[in-house]
């Protein structure tokens, strides 16, 4: 039950760690953009799986550095940190799920040569 989150997990922090970085240089840039339908609630819900994503990554990380470097030894320590471990994939998904329908890349715009408009 353990294994297959334990080894999903680094892929999946490395993963979200990805998205949280690129998500608003890929917006910044123009190269993403809320869909124009919908455009509220879109943008809304996208805003929300990004936070989440973003505290449940830094939770996960906190409680991982905390239950390694300063409760060891600490059963509880150990039971909170799985279970951050084994609902982070569940987090990712949803947020996954969430930015797939509420980001659109933007058509990257073809050049037109000034002699193909021209008709002789």
């Amino acid at each position: 039950m353990f294994v297959l989150p334990a080894i999903a997990l680094p892929f999946l922090l490395m993963l979200a760690v990805y998205r949280l970085l690129h998500i608003p240089r890929q917006l910044r840039a123009g190269a993403l953009q809320v869909p124009v339908r919908r455009r509220a609630m879109l943008l809304a819900a996208t805003a929300a799986a990004y936070l989440a994503l973003l505290a449940y990554t830094v939770a996960l990380l906190a409680a991982l550095v905390h239950t390694l470097l300063f409760a060891a030894d600490s059963l509880p320590a150990y039971l909170e940190l799985a279970a951050y471990a084994l609902t982070y994939p569940l987090v990712y998904l949803a947020a996954a799920w969430t930015f797939y329908h509420g980001l659109k890349p933007v058509p990257p715009h073809m050049p037109t040569h000034p002699s193909s408009t021209e008709h002789p």
